[in-house]
């Protein structure tokens, strides 16, 4: 790890630390949790972990279509494999795409003739993720536009939210025109964001005699969208004095867009903090519950990542093992590559 990853890390560390004192360091709080902890039905974390194990079977069926478009022809279960072992680095690597990295690695084993295009299939099912996800929100936004602009904290986090999907969008645009008019060659170095345009680019070079497929995999991710909300809405509906689907569904995309942001670790603290203060402003939920709420939702994603682990050790036995550095020095020139062939082009 070098020197720049590190202090991040430990920024990060220092956020979710900061986060969870200030989140837990009331004892009257502490013992209210305690409380509604007891009060709970465990009855409905079962659709609520059977949901997100959806959104994994979901992203498998998306990432095998964009691997399918460029020639790679894997198993669905082996993907749904791959999947899972993103799940678990996601969850333990600092930073928000550790998971895609060994994702990638390990998808490159399997098709060693396609780096590339594994490494733009990833790339893609981001952008087709990210896009859904915009417009999903975008529905929310506008049908609880009273709620979401009611109140100046809520208000700001809402906007916080529009400003990264613009940014996404700004990036895509980028990316369109760079790939349009051949002027990757031209974008130097030391810009902002430099990786990701010309990683865009390419990919639109690469997917755009495929556009139903893109299309397909965005259409995918609505479902998958719908399944990250309900086990948010099962896991709160454990909890006797629960806000309620329609209360659930109108934080769910800034907490979920927020805290998936590289500010702490995995998003711990953040998301617990942006669901007990958005609830109890917004709908006078306690703001214990809240906590709650968010730490079930968080638990059950661990489960899942932990069965990813098991996938991992499962997967990788009888493999020539690799670190972490290894990985993404792979994976790095993987990415080099891919950039310059979008300027040869």
């Amino acid at each position: 790890m070098n020197l720049k990853k590190l202090l991040i890390t430990l920024v990060q560390a220092a956020v979710t630390l900061l986060l969870l004192w200030w989140i837990f360091h009331d004892p009257t709080k502490r013992t209210q949790m305690l409380q509604a902890l007891g009060k709970a039905n465990p009855l409905w974390l079962v659709p609520a972990f059977l949901s997100f194990g959806l959104v994994l079977v979901c992203g498998a069926f998306r990432w095998q279509l964009l691997m399918r478009v460029q020639g790679i022809s894997l198993p669905w279960f082996r993907v749904w494999q791959l999947v899972m072992i993103g799940m678990f680095y996601n969850l333990f690597l600092p930073g928000g795409t550790g998971g895609d990295l060994v994702k990638i690695f390990y998808a490159v084993r399997e098709a060693p003739k396609s780096k590339s295009a594994v490494f733009l299939s990833v790339v893609v099912d981001r952008l087709a993720g990210m896009f859904a996800l915009i417009l999903v929100s975008s529905g929310v936004f506008l049908f609880f536009f009273k709620e979401l602009t009611s109140l100046p904290m809520v208000r700001a986090f809402t906007l916080a939210v529009c400003v990264i999907f613009a940014a996404t969008l700004v990036l895509v645009a980028v990316g369109l025109i760079v790939d349009r008019f051949h002027l990757a060659s031209r974008i130097p170095a030391s810009m902002p964001g430099h990786a990701a345009i010309l990683d865009t680019a390419r990919a639109f070079s690469v997917y755009a005699r495929d556009w139903k497929a893109v299309v397909a995999a965005i259409l995918i991710s609505l479902p998958l969208n719908l399944f990250i909300f309900c086990g948010a809405i099962f896991a709160a509906t454990a909890f006797p004095g629960n806000p309620g689907p329609a209360a659930m569904t109108s934080v769910i995309p800034i907490v979920n867009t927020i805290s998936a942001m590289p500010i702490s670790l995995a998003g711990i603290g953040v998301r617990e903090k942006l669901f007990s203060s958005m609830l109890h402003s917004l709908y006078g939920t306690p703001e214990d519950l809240g906590v709650l709420i968010s730490i079930t939702g968080f638990a059950i994603m661990v489960c899942w990542s932990l069965i990813g682990g098991v996938v991992s050790l499962l997967y990788r036995a009888g493999q020539e093992s690799a670190s972490l550095d290894e990985i993404e020095g792979e994976v790095g020139a993987i990415e080099q590559r891919v950039e310059d062939e979008e300027r040869a082009s």
